[in-house]
């Protein structure tokens, strides 16, 4: 065998052979040695061959002229008879291998720089094999699996396998797929002659979880995603949004300056959150970004109108970022009248606009739904100085309507299905900013950089309301003040951004 074979089924011992003495493998004789010591193959004189293994590797890699040399030393009927002894899941992710040239291993790779992954352990990175075992490492099975499947999207051949695999491994309830599956051993403890256990029967009784120490150095996680040694069932993954053949549209309004500046001061920091939100949606994740500064309600709504009778079918997704200043009835153009917010988003529901129906539609808004200031129960930062997004009105605060009607009324047709509305703050309280920019928009832009694409959006805003609520702020005359987002989540699919594929 050359370097290639020797790589090839190397990566299919995985599952019998750790990945530290697999890197210490550098012939075919030490592999061998290697999986007779753990049993999975047999080929001493005098004793029973089994190579079975070594016939499924070799047919997988159609080296038939290494299969027609083994057969004569197999067991009688073995090669009618033989069961399986490679997992699904090997066998599946080694076809994945077979498939990817160069420019799907970049992609892999600017997946795994995404999740970060340092580029020393990315330099480690020779092949498509040690690829697959850093994702193997870093995933847990059901993310490792919807990852290939949004690489491999435009495959002829993988995203069928993929699904196959993925409906009869949940189906099944099996836990990676595995079959005939020996545990590996700890370096250094005492070792036995195991051979492949066979299949049980079924039970009705609970199987017992059972647990095997993991090997030294190894990942701590199986395949699964379950703690290394331990048998658990899987639950089926969600379904997620398709990601088309473009990222999609993205619009950010920024008013920093209104017509009168007494009831709308200027917004200092906000052309920060403007240039993180460019960066974030047009660099990282690829979107067509449009910006629009200093834009009237009239303007704002021409524009909006303009971009839904847009054809946005190759598109995966829509986004409006709006910064400015508000009250709990909507967002305020420069000229300082109110845009209600489901003004905005009923422009792009699916009967509004055909061709985003079904698709995830972003609303995100920094900006004040009142004057109020949250109750500080506990502080757990340093006062950082603030103002908030909200205009005075001669310092009388406006009637705030209650929640829940507004929650019924975004709620009532399918029309208005796949919306997600991620506001700064909680309807009748400020939202906190300063010359840096707000807390709202910069802990999002910092925690979708670091989450996407292994987290969805709604989780990572889950993290973005954690975050805030830990950051405390000081508003004129010294009152402090604290702020919880609100994401209002209307999507019947999970929403996952991905980066922009580079070479790493």
């Amino acid at each position: 065998m050359g370097k290639d074979d020797l790589k090839m089924v190397s990566y299919l011992t995985k599952d019998y052979i750790s990945n530290r003495e697999r890197k210490k493998i550098d012939s075919a004789l030490d592999l061998f040695a290697a999986l007779e010591k753990k049993s999975v193959i047999t080929c001493v004189e005098g004793k029973e061959f089994r190579v079975g293994f070594l016939i499924e590797c070799f047919t997988l890699m159609s080296r038939m002229n290494l299969v027609r040399k083994l057969r004569p030393q197999s067991i009688l009927g073995q090669q009618s008879t033989m069961e399986s002894v490679l997992n699904e899941k090997r066998k599946l992710l080694f076809t994945v291998g077979e498939e990817t040239g160069g420019s799907e291993l970049n992609a892999l790779k600017t997946q795994l720089s995404s999740m970060e992954v340092g580029k020393r352990d990315l330099d480690k990175i020779l092949d498509v094999w040690d690829c697959l075992d850093l994702m193997e490492e870093r995933l847990e099975d059901g993310e490792l699996i919807s990852l290939l499947k949004r690489v491999y999207r435009d495959d002829d051949k993988l995203p069928g396998l993929l699904g196959d695999y993925t409906r009869g491994l949940f189906s099944a309830g099996a836990t990676g797929g595995q079959v005939d599956k020996v545990p590996v051993q700890v370096e250094g403890e005492e070792e036995e002659n195991q051979a492949p256990p066979p299949q049980t029967e079924e039970r009705e009784e609970p199987q017992e979880l059972t647990f095997n120490p993991p090997p030294s150095g190894s990942s701590t996680m199986t395949q699964d995603g379950a703690p290394s040694g331990f048998s658990i069932p899987q639950a089926p993954r969600l379904g997620e949004y398709d990601r088309g053949r473009r990222p999609g549209c993205c619009i950010i309004f920024n008013n920093e300056k209104f017509v009168n500046e007494s009831t709308h001061p200027t917004r200092v920091g906000t052309n920060e959150d403007r240039d993180q939100l460019v960066y974030v949606f047009g660099t990282l994740f690829g979107f067509e970004v449009s910006i629009f500064d200093n834009k009237s309600r009239e303007e704002i709504m021409e524009i909006l109108t303009n971009f839904q009778t847009r054809d946005h079918k190759d598109h995966g997704a829509f986004i409006v970022c709006t910064l400015s200043h508000g009250d709990h009835t909507g967002v305020s153009g420069a000229c300082g009248q109110t845009i209600p917010i489901d003004l905005m988003t009923s422009l792009f529901r699916a009967d509004s606009c055909p061709t985003l129906a079904g698709k995830p539609k972003i609303f995100i808004y920094q900006a004040c739904q009142g004057q109020g200031t949250q109750n500080i129960w506990h502080r757990t930062h340093d006062t950082i100085q603030a103002e908030g997004d909200t205009h005075l009105m001669n310092g009388v605060p406006d009637v705030i309507s209650a929640e829940l009607p507004q929650l019924l009324e975004q709620l009532v047709t399918p029309a208005e299905a796949d919306f997600l509305i991620a506001q700064s703050t909680m309807p009748g309280y400020i939202s906190l900013r300063n010359g840096t920019g707000s807390f709202f928009i910069q802990s999002f832009v910092k925690h979708v950089k670091q989450h996407s694409p292994r987290e969805d959006v709604v989780s990572i805003l889950v993290e973005v309301n954690r975050d805030v609520s830990q950051k405390v702020g000081q508003i004129e005359g010294g009152q402090l003040a604290v702020q919880i987002p609100e994401p209002k989540v209307r999507l019947t699919k999970k929403l996952y951004l991905f980066p922009v594929e580079s070479e790493v």
